[in-house]
């Protein structure tokens, strides 16, 4: 995949190349930043130049404006009604929906300059600590005998639209309730039956294994997973985290503890309708 997307991005380079005098004016959509604004973010990736955190790969390519969604089933709706030109997608998901749906074309690609990454957060009480260092020693594990290679070529690389997975029960154990947008397949999915799939689902049925717990998936929208986390409806939380190493971060978590990333890139990609030019 990683390849790929080489290839996409070397592409879109060379046809702004041979069309750099068209100025093309876009409305972004996004997955909700939960520590920032609509018009902040904008400020940050508008053109390629303006911070030191991200590029786009079309110089000609301006921002009009940014509009968060808080899932993409509402962003796909947006994108079809016109009421914004792009989805700016994790090159993953980009991939994934172009390859199931004609209607879709990647259009260009933006990159961040530092790894984003995906991580599970936990509240800062004590409990949760222990619940947290529990999670990144299974994350360790599975890095030092290669099951999360395994896991990442089986379910983010592969073609296939989904994989059910079924959580392992331990009878008598502690079930912890762990919350999921379901929304950014192949990471993080429900299929249409409900049935939890993808990557994330994998990887957590394989944490249950190693820590023998119980988990119980939730599916909570994009914007109201730090609630679910405070109110105690869920236990962790799936983060979708940019970079700590940005000079603004526009979703860092606050009074969250992350656990140790499990998946990384910086590319994402711009889908827009095949035929809205």
């Amino acid at each position: 995949m990683k390849k790929f997307s080489l290839i996409i991005i070397f592409l879109l380079i060379l046809a702004v190349s041979a069309n750099s005098a068209v100025i093309i004016s876009v409305r972004l959509g996004y997955l909700t930043k939960l520590n920032t604004t609509e018009e902040n973010f904008k400020s940050i990736i508008e053109s390629s130049n303006n911070t030191n955190d991200w590029s786009i790969f079309k110089p000609h390519h301006e921002i009009f404006g940014v509009k968060f969604y808080d899932s993409l089933q509402i962003m796909q709706m947006a994108l079809n009604a016109n009421e914004i030109d792009e989805m700016a997608l994790p090159e993953m998901t980009a991939i994934y929906l172009t390859n199931i749906n004609p209607d879709y074309v990647i259009c260009c690609a933006s990159r961040s300059h530092n790894p984003m990454s995906l991580a599970f957060g936990f509240r800062k009480d004590i409990l949760s600590q222990a619940l947290a260092k529990n999670f990144n020693n299974a994350i360790k594990s599975m890095e030092d005998d290669f099951t999360l290679a395994t896991l990442q070529g089986e379910y983010i690389n592969s073609s296939v639209e989904y994989k059910p997975v079924k959580m392992p029960k331990f009878p008598g154990k502690e079930t912890i309730k762990i919350a999921v947008t379901g929304d950014m397949p192949p990471i993080d999915y429900i299929a249409p039956d409900g049935e939890p799939a993808g990557f994330n689902t994998a990887l957590l049925a394989e944490i249950a294994k190693r820590l023998e717990i119980n988990i119980e998936i939730l599916q909570i929208n994009s914007g109201s997973r730090t609630a679910a986390l405070t109110s105690g409806r869920a236990d962790v939380i799936f983060w979708y985290e940019t970079s700590k190493n940005f000079a603004y971060n526009a979703d860092a978590p606050e009074d969250i503890i992350l656990s140790e990333p499990y998946y990384n890139w910086n590319t994402f990609l711009h889908v827009n309708l095949k035929h809205s030019r």
